[in-house]
């Protein structure tokens, strides 16, 4: 197969975005292990912007507001991407999901669920509430970064997200 036909079926390897061109993400999670783990996970596949990080569904209702101690939002950025563990406590991820529904100026936001169940209920009360995702976290270390690298490729590397508060207009 010569040069010119190998390399127009065969795409040039992904260039990754520049840390002031990658997506904010937010992450609600509860378990200081899971949260150095996802850290380590997203460096290892290419983000280099830091991720935000919450404890519970009240304190991410919080950020998302831009109120308390997150209305500097030149330290707490506007999330384009919002991942939620199921588990938490004093607000779990189904009630945040349920909140985030009643909040027309965060419409914009990926909602990507990532927790330890594979519960179907839980499946399907997640993308009923509007989850783009539900991920079940795996339990070896390869599958996990493998898991984590597909998802950067996909909604970081490759997609393209809206401006938060741009009006919809239709023509």
């Amino acid at each position: 197969m010569s040069q010119a036909v190998f390399s127009s079926h065969f795409p040039k390897p992904v260039t990754h975005k520049s840390c002031d061109t990658e997506p904010v993400i937010l992450l609600v999670e509860d378990s200081q292990f899971d949260v150095e783990l996802l850290r380590h996970a997203f460096r290892k596949a290419g983000l280099s912007r830091a991720m935000q990080i919450v404890r519970d569904g009240v304190d991410a209702m919080s950020y998302l507001l831009g109120i308390g101690e997150y209305i500097d939002r030149q330290k707490h950025p506007a999330p384009n991407i919002l991942i939620i563990d199921l588990n938490m406590p004093r607000f779990n991820g189904l009630e945040l999901l349920t909140w985030l529904r009643t909040q027309p100026d965060l419409q914009h936001l990926l909602v990507v669920v990532l927790t330890g169940t594979g519960r179907q209920h839980d499946i399907d009360i997640a993308y009923r509430m509007g989850a783009k995702s539900y991920l079940v976290k795996p339990t070896e270390a390869e599958e996990f970064q493998s898991l984590i690298n597909s998802f950067y490729e996909y909604w970081i590397a490759h997609n393209h997200f809206p401006q938060p508060g741009t009006p919809v207009e239709v023509r």
